[in-house]
């Protein structure tokens, strides 16, 4: 049996692992979209997978974040004919991320297109894949509950079990049985912080012989001394009490706005928010948030109860949901202190470049980061000092302040690496591989256990391989 890491070897994101069967049966765990590697999106610029899609027999799907689903169309249109194993919730996550990835792919091209031939009609090609891949993809889709084996043929079972980095996110339990032997992987996905606003802790596999982790955050220990409530009443009084400005909170749309909300929701209900505007500007955080409010069992205790008492999670009386284009552009004459949330995260695409834009000139402005953002990409731009960025080849000086806050991550820091690690096999388990993390990351947790006593970590190298025994 061997494994191939295809994406997130020694980078972040392009999430996507070949395990091959002894009986030849093919399973892909993830199939994601890689942010770090510079392309053009026409159907000209062909996704050159290290395999045949059409050789794939089954995908995993760990859950909806376009870095580990993003690819599923373009896998599709090259011919993959198989079925896609995910939870409920992330089926359909899944189905808003990847529309929404496609809009934006289509826009950035056309732009790209535009400015290269100057305008010129009749040079579209199109993204790479289209609405009849993306719907092909989507109804692959067959979702499994957490907790139950589901047997795929007399050599493979499958369990997904509680990641808690979003809804409906699973890390997966693999067990085959060839020749008369058992071998048994996890394979992590995207686990979540300890302690979540929402979610549920993420829970350590038993019984497994290798373990696939991500180590986003290896060597590296959250910042936040303050709760996330305290965090945004920190943020929010210095920026739209103490003076008239505006603080803009770039988030994902799944999993980090829906935080957010509840924190200032928790606020609300303490009576400590002052009396502004808080903006959600971004159609899909709205469909994902519905969303998470139809699939409320998969979140912690903490905002079941805080549902069953106030009746709403994620709605209060300051907080306004903007859907159109017009009233996302009439926020930019909004003059009075308030509060923006709106996607994308890491400051690529999505309504939240303009934002930055109107804004990164305002001195009264606050940018607060709210979770990782890759190398790259131009929330890490903004991260870096800059004194002046780039937002759509057109270049700003930056008056506004920008912070960095880790009390909304939804990924284990380095100890929480270590904790889940330990809690499933540690030193007992036959081989840990470290993906999905920048390679300083990975080296510093590979370095870290290995003084502890561990001498079974691997870093793998893109398509590298490894067998199994």
């Amino acid at each position: 049996m061997k494994i191939t890491f295809c994406g997130a070897a020694r980078q972040v994101t392009g999430s996507m692992h070949l395990l091959e069967l002894e009986s030849g049966y093919r399973v892909l765990i993830d199939c994601g979209l890689d942010y770090e590697q510079k392309r053009e999106f026409h159907r000209g610029a062909k996704v050159n997978f290290p395999f045949s899609p059409s050789s794939i027999d089954l995908v995993v799907l760990t859950h909806a974040h376009v870095d580990h689903s993003g690819n599923l169309p373009t896998l599709v249109r090259q011919g993959f004919e198989g079925k896609i194993l995910c939870t409920p919730p992330t089926a359909e996550l899944t189905s808003f991320l990847l529309l929404d990835s496609l809009k934006i792919m289509e826009i950035e091209m056309r732009k790209k297109e535009a400015h290269r031939k100057k305008g010129k009609k009749g040079l579209n090609q199109g993204s790479i894949y289209g609405f009849r891949d993306l719907n092909e993809a989507l109804d692959r889709l067959i979702t499994l509950h957490f907790n139950q084996d589901f047997l795929v043929n007399e050599f493979l079972t499958i369990r997904f079990q509680e990641a808690g980095h979003i809804l409906g996110a699973a890390s997966a339990k693999l067990t085959i049985t060839e020749k008369g032997k058992k071998r048994v992987i996890g394979f992590t996905g995207d686990l979540g912080n300890y302690s979540s606003k929402l979610m549920k802790d993420p829970t350590p596999f038993e019984g497994i012989d290798f373990l696939i982790t991500e180590s986003t955050y290896g060597g590296r220990v959250h910042s936040a001394t303050r709760t996330p409530e305290e965090e945004l009443m920190h943020y929010i009084d210095e920026t739209c009490v103490k003076q008239p400005g505006r603080l803009v909170i770039p988030a994902f749309s799944v999993g980090r706005t829906q935080a957010i909300i509840y924190a200032l929701n928790e606020l609300y209900e303490q009576g400590r928010l002052p009396n502004i505007k808080f903006f959600v500007d971004s159609p899909l955080a709205i469909r994902t948030t519905d969303t998470y409010t139809k699939y409320s069992e998969y979140m912690n205790e903490e905002s079941q109860a805080f549902m069953r008492k106030y009746g709403a999670l994620f709605d209060f009386e300051y907080l306004h949901y903007i859907e159109d284009k017009r009233g996302s552009e009439r926020l930019a004459d909004h003059y009075e202190p308030c509060v923006i949330i709106s996607a994308a995260g890491m400051v690529e695409g999505g309504r939240i470049q303009e934002h930055v834009r109107n804004n990164i000139r305002n001195a009264y402005c606050t940018i607060l980061i709210a979770g990782f953002c890759a190398d790259g990409t131009l929330g890490h731009r903004l991260l870096s000092g800059q004194g002046h960025i780039y937002i759509n080849g057109k270049e700003f000086p930056v008056f506004a302040k920008v912070a960095k806050t880790d009390a909304f991550s939804a990924h284990p820091d380095h100890h929480g690496l270590k904790t889940f690690i330990e809690a499933s096999g540690g030193k007992n388990l036959k081989g840990i591989f470290l993906v999905h993390g920048e390679e300083s990351s990975m080296l510093s947790l590979e370095s870290d256990l290995q003084l502890n006593g561990y001498d079974n970590v691997f870093v793998p190298e893109k398509v590298e391989q490894f067998e199994i025994l």
